[in-house]
């Protein structure tokens, strides 16, 4: 089995095994993953809900600020601050809010930047190959943007080639979100 296979087998076995351990519901239902994100973003479906949920022809453009990465650098983990982002995605599609319809971006600063390094990057940094590359390469697969601080970028040598494909290097943190709320954003703070 090669090592890429090994390691995308781990890192489907800690996502089944954090939500295997995670908490049940009252009907004894644990959180899922999907439609949209697989390798992470668990939620429960919530069959009653009292506070009306806007119509799914609703746009939502939601930014989020992620500002730590996975707390270690060497083992199989999915941001927590990424992960709701991908709840988000599921929890929306599976009350039939299309795809088109949500738009999604993360303002990645701090040690956050770990988690968009390429397996080769993050090999050369930490000796493995990106524990949250599957994780992340699914979100921009889902049209999610990830967008770096360049000030961060370039505090720690990072260049485009150095992330993930389709992954983007801002001016700044602070420059991506004043574009990002110019165009209808909202911050998401959690």
């Amino acid at each position: 089995m090669s090592r890429s296979r090994f390691l995308l087998l781990v890192a489907m076995a800690a996502a089944v095994s954090s939500i295997a351990a995670s908490p049940l519901d009252a009907q004894g239902a644990r959180p899922t993953t999907g439609p949209v994100i697989m390798s992470g973003g668990a939620a429960f479906d919530v069959p009653s809900v009292s506070f009306p949920t806007p119509p799914t022809t609703q746009d939502y453009k939601i930014v989020y600020v992620i500002n730590r990465g996975t707390p270690d650098s060497t083992t199989v983990g999915t941001n927590e601050q990424l992960n709701t982002a991908a709840r988000f995605l599921n929890l929306h599609a599976r009350i039939g809010v299309p795809r088109d319809r949500m738009h999604l971006a993360a303002v990645v600063h701090g040690t956050g930047f770990k988690d968009l390094l390429t397996d080769e990057e993050h090999m050369k940094r930490y000796g493995v190959k990106n524990p949250s590359g599957t994780f992340v390469r699914e979100l921009l697969g889902a049209g999610m943007q990830l967008i770096l601080c360049g000030q961060t970028a370039s505090a720690r040598a990072i260049t485009q080639d150095q992330l993930i494909p389709g992954a983007q290097i801002a001016l700044s943190a602070m420059t991506a979100l004043n574009a990002l709320y110019a165009q209808g954003y909202q911050l998401n703070p959690w």
